[in-house]
Formats: C-alpha cells, structure tokens, sequence
C-alpha cells in the first residue's frame, strides 16, 4: 500500500553570538502541522517525523534516512519552518541551530543546509509524489517580530524544483514573512493549519485538500492580513494536484466558515461590522445550521482575524505617522525613511496607507495634503520636507507652505556627506525686466560697460533635469574631499561654507569628487544655476519683491525696495539656516558667491538655450562667472538675476564659494 510519510523540521533557537533572532513560532509550527497530518480525519499520514532545532548533521541525516526509503507510490512531504538565508553567491541555505553569520553577515556555509543537498537526496527519492513547504525567510531576520526575504535573486523553481515535484513558499524573496509578537504561529503556517484544520481550503462540494487548494486558501488569506506578502508556488502544473488532506462534506461549521467569507468577499463586511441584512442572513443560517451563538461568534472571529489585523496594522502606523508628526514638522528624509521602514514591516500597500496619511497631514496642514507630500510617503526615492516662506513687498511673512524634494545622498569621508536635490527640466525666462531694482549697477559704476544689458536680453532656455547641491560645498565636505580648508571663518566651521576658493579649486573639487565617487561632478552653468535658484519664480528673489535679514545671510545695512533693514552678521553663516526654495535648495541668495562654469559675456546676446554652459573655446585665463551675492553684499547683488565677474584665478576676500551638479546639460 502506498504510504504517506512527512518530515516537519523547526528550527528557533539560535545561539546568541550566531548573528540570527530566535523565534518562537517554529516550534509551534511544526507541532501543529504534526498534529493535523497524524489525524486521521485530516491528513491520516502514516508516519510523521518531527525535527525540532536540528544541528547539521542530524538534519542531514534524517532527511538522507526519510526519503531514502519512500517507495514510487509513496507521498512524500518536507516542511521547513525558520530562517532561510541567501549567501553571497545567491545560494540559498536551510538555517540549524548551529547556523553562524561571521563578522561581516556573510554565511558560515558549513552551519546551514543547502538546497542543492535537499534537492539531490529528495530529487533521487523513488516516491513520485513529493510537497515542499517552506515557511521561511530568504535573509537575515529583522529584529522586532519580522522576518525579512531576499532581493529576488534566489530561484526557487530553479534551487529546489524538479520533476514531480510542488514547492510551496510563504513569501517571495522580495518581501517580508511575519513573525507578530504575541501570535503562536507564523502568519503563513497560521492560515495553512486552519485550512487544513477546519476542511475550508477545499472548494465547496469537494471532501478534499489538494496542494493547489491548500495554496489557493493561504494565499488569499496572507494577502489579506499582510498585503505586500506574496506566497507562491512552483511546479503547480505537476504537483497541485496532489491530495493533503480530508474535508468532512456537511460540517456545519466549515459551511458556516465558507458563507462568512462569501459574504466578506462580496463586500457585506464595512466598519469593522457586518451589514444589517447580511447579520440577519447569518443568523439564519446559524439556526439552520444548529450552532450555538458562541460557536458561531468564535468562528466569525477567526475568519474576520486576517481582516482585522490588517486594519491593526493600519492604525499602527497612522498612530506613528501622527506622534512623528507631533514629534518634528515637517518631516525630514530620515523620519520618511523610517516610516517607509514600518510601512514594509507592517505589509502593508500604497493604497492601504493612502487614507491614513491624507488623514494624518489633513489634521497637521487643517487642508488637503498637495499630493507630493502623499507621494513622498509612498515612495522609495529618498525624500525631505521642507518649509517654503513667500513674503509681501514689506518683507512680512505672507504665505508658508510645506514642499517635498528628491535627493541622493552621497558619503565623502569620515562620516561628512553630500546631498544633492532633484532638479526637474523644464524652461524658464533668463535675465531681469529691465524695470528691477538694482538691474542697471554696472551700468552705473563700470565705465567699461556702460550701457551694456549685463542682465539681457530676457530670453528663455530649456534646462534638462539634473542634481544640484542642497546647499553651497560646506568646509567639512571641502576638507574630507580636499585635504584642506581654506576657508577665514573656521570657527564652528564644517557647516560652513567654504570660502576663498578660486574657480580653479573649485573645479579641481569636482574632479576630485568625481574620481572618488565613479560619478561626474561639475560646476552649475550659469542657466542652470539662476534655474534652480529661481524654482519657477520670476520675483528678485525666490521668496518675493524684497529681501531681508530673516530671509538670507547679506549685508542688513541697506534695503531693498520697501524691504525693511536688519542685521549684518559680518561673516558666513551655517548652510540651512534660512528657508529654502521651492526646490528645497538652501543660501542661493547670499552667505557666499557661488562659481559658475561659463566664461562672461557682457549680456546674453547669443547665449545658450540648452542650458549648457557658454563657453570660448582657448579661453583658459577669461573671467568666469559668480552669482548669488554675500553675506557682505547689498541686496541688489543677492537677486536671482544678478551677475558679477571674476579672474579663474580670482579671490575676493571671504566671499567666495560654489555648489556643485551632477547630471544634466553638462555631463
């Protein structure tokens, strides 16, 4: 007589010097598999094994004795419970008690069971019909109750398929298995003993479970608690049809069982509660069906458990998202991350957390969210938040709106970074009308240039997207890519702008950056800069008609139109400390002069409309462009348009600076 024989291996102990969490769920796991497969109404297999926290040799063995001895009719069924890991070379392992990450978290590939062993021994099995089921992990564990998977290299078809053979996981490697605190079993074996358990994985009509009904079951109900899991199953098409287990035609409850998620399916479940005319129909029913109103409402709770949870975790993380917010507003990029962290610990979808978030910012901002601000909680692109200030010709405060902005984070040395913001191509119109305040100083008081347009003609331009810094190359930055720091202001100066560089070091930065980096760095052109420091405005300065010593670091002695007068600081300040643009780019109106690449011209008469940077070829020694102002700049020099010149050798005093670009026109 054909036999079915099953091998159930659970391993949760780890040592503690192992690099891996314990669990406690794969013990439960592997009792209660055992338990159903035994039961002769459900599985009825004639011998089970169970393998609780094998070390490597004994799990070896057993699975070597098991299916070494499995004649051609026999059913064969292997389950793992635990962590699965991935080594360096994208193979996949088995954990044991005695599994070891070294130092580095690389596997001890002596301490795990390879898939290429278990798919040898049970791949050379005479028994034709042969279950894997793999409730694991493809990575390390996640501390706090989560179980991580891989990157999606491991194959599993490939690893541990072969022919007759079915392979059930609980999650791909992409995405997360869960192990919640308080709960005895692992969500994914959670479902596959009730749908064993109570006979509801079998279709309506049919007295048994096959592994495609088992997986058709699980899934479903995986995808409901923790949406983003994916389980899977491999070689379906030669194996789904295998039969598992026994279901009893006619039980009442798992009749019950099957209309109560009918119901939930069609949609009669809202608010955490059945609608009225459904609630009467089951009611009915539970008559008909002879179960006591205590039966009925255990059997409610179970079936409704994956809902619930689901909406637990929702408001887990709305919870957090609101003492976040509470905590520090706006946002920044690492409390974004974080919650983009939680979001994938939790399972949960884009559009589970849509409603919670809007909620969330609605309650903070007392309006709708803008919808970049709920994109950059549903994103993976690092993301900040940030405070954009727009003031009246008085320089009073009139207007502040939160904003959000793309950027990369580029690591230099010794722990100093670099951040670079997202800046969208788009077209703007370059220069001044010849109306602004403060357009016509050259014409003043340059008797070479009297009467040349410096700021003209108005003319417009198509700037291509590219990466600009966040603020001006800081003296730390500067320091860890150089070597040194030229800067005056030194004191409490790493976010400092550095200053007394020559257009020449500032090139010779970039190309530094560049070489340490294996990306292409480079100096603004001047289109590119007044781009990004306009952000789609056409005002003097990005935040309106006026200036002030709230707005930017400059010289508060003068005005600017009807703007008020105010403080000169007499040296650079730290960068950041003055509200941003629309871009989230910080200090483009004075602290320090900024480098730009292009060679000067006396107006923009024949100038680019690419947005790349304009240069005479042979030109070495021609003046380079500077733009932004100072802190030791009256206001006419701070604007948007304002333009000033400067040998490639050149420095002025402590008043020189640059930012750098990555991407775009230039590269």
């Amino acid at each position: 007589m054909p036999r079915k024989v099953a091998l159930l291996i659970g391993v949760g102990q780890y040592a503690e010097d192992s690099g891996l969490r314990s669990l406690q769920c794969p013990m439960n796991g592997i009792a209660a598999v055992e338990g159903l497969l035994r039961d002769g109404n459900i599985g009825g297999f004639d011998e089970v094994i169970a393998l609780p926290n094998p070390d490597v040799g004994t799990a070896r063995s057993r699975i070597g004795e098991v299916f070494g001895g499995l004649a051609k009719d026999d059913l064969a069924l292997f389950y793992f419970t635990g962590h699965g890991i991935k080594d360096m070379g994208g193979d996949f392992y088995l954990t044991t008690k005695a599994t070891q990450l070294f130092a580095d978290g690389r596997l001890n590939p002596g301490t795990a069971l390879e898939a290429d062993f278990i798919r040898r021994v049970i791949g050379s099995s005479y028994a034709q019909r042969k279950v894997i089921i793999l409730d694991c992990c493809f990575g390390a564990a996640f501390a706090d109750g989560f179980l991580t998977m891989d990157d999606g290299t491991v194959d599993v078809n490939a690893q541990l398929g072969g022919e007759g053979w079915v392979v059930l996981t609980a999650a791909t490697s992409r995405n997360y298995a869960l192990e919640q605190d308080g709960e005895p079993l692992s969500v994914y074996t959670r479902y596959l003993v009730e749908g064993l358990k109570t006979g509801t994985a079998a279709p309506e009509g049919q007295d048994y479970i096959s592994v495609q009904n088992l997986y058709d079951y699980v899934r479903a109900k995986v995808k409901t608690a923790a949406p983003t899991m994916e389980p899977a199953i491999f070689n379906g098409h030669q194996g789904g049809d295998i039969v598992l287990a026994r279901a009893t035609l006619g039980d009442p409850e798992r009749r019950y069982r099957k209309e109560l998620e009918t119901k939930i399916r069609q949609g009669h479940f809202r608010h955490n509660q059945f609608r009225p005319a459904t609630r009467a129909n089951l009611d009915i029913l539970r008559n008909q069906l002879a179960l006591t109103a205590e039966r009925a409402q255990a059997l409610e709770q179970e079936v409704l458990q994956p809902y619930r949870e689901k909406q637990q975790h929702i408001e887990r993380y709305a919870t957090t998202l609101q003492a976040e917010i509470a905590f520090a507003f706006p946002l920044d990029a690492e409390a974004l991350r974080e919650l983009r962290t939680l979001q994938k610990r939790l399972n949960l979808t884009d559009d589970d957390l849509r409603p919670a978030i809007a909620n969330a910012l609605h309650n903070t901002l007392h309006q709708n969210a803008p919808a970049p601000l709920l994109k950059s909680f549903l994103s993976d692109a690092p993301t900040y938040w940030f405070e954009v200030v727009t003031v009246n010709p008085e320089g009073e405060v009139a207007n502040k709106t939160i904003k959000t902005a793309e950027y990369f984070r580029e690591d230099l040395a010794n722990g100093v970074t670099l951040d670079l913001v997202k800046i969208p191509g788009r077209t703007l119109t370059m220069g001044s009308p010849k109306d602004e305040k403060g357009r016509d100083w050259y014409g003043k008081f340059v008797d070479s240039l009297k009467g040349v347009d410096v700021e003209g003609p108005q003319h417009r331009v198509t700037v291509p997207e590219f990466w600009l810094g966040k603020y001006p190359v800081t003296q730390a930055q500067y320091q860890a890519t150089m070597g040194q720091n030229p800067s005056h202001f030194t004191d409490n100066g790493a976010n400092r702008p550095v200053e007394q560089v020559s257009w020449r070091d500032a090139v010779a930065f970039c190309e530094k950056l560049s070489q340490q980096t294996g990306r292409t760095y480079r100096l603004p052109s001047e289109a590119e800069w007044e781009y990004a420091c306009r952000a789609g405005t056409t005002t003097p300065f990005y935040f309106g008609e006026t200036i002030s010593p709230d707005l930017a670091n400059y010289d508060g002695n003068y005005t600017y139109g009807d703007g008020p007068k105010g403080i000169y600081r007499e040296q650079t300040t730290k960068v950041g400390q003055f509200p941003p643009n629309t871009f989230g780019l910080y200090d483009m109106h004075g602290n320090v002069w900024e480098w730009c690449a292009d060679h000067w011209h006396d107006s923009y008469d024949g100038a680019p409309v690419d947005g790349s940077a304009w240069l005479v070829p042979g030109e070495s020694e021609s003046r380079r462009i500077l733009r932004g102002g100072s802190w030791v700049s009256n206001p006419e020099f701070c604007r948007s348009a304002d333009r000033l010149r400067l040998a490639p050798d050149g420095i002025i005093g402590f008043v020189v600076g640059f930012r750098v670009v990555c991407g775009g026109a230039g590269t």
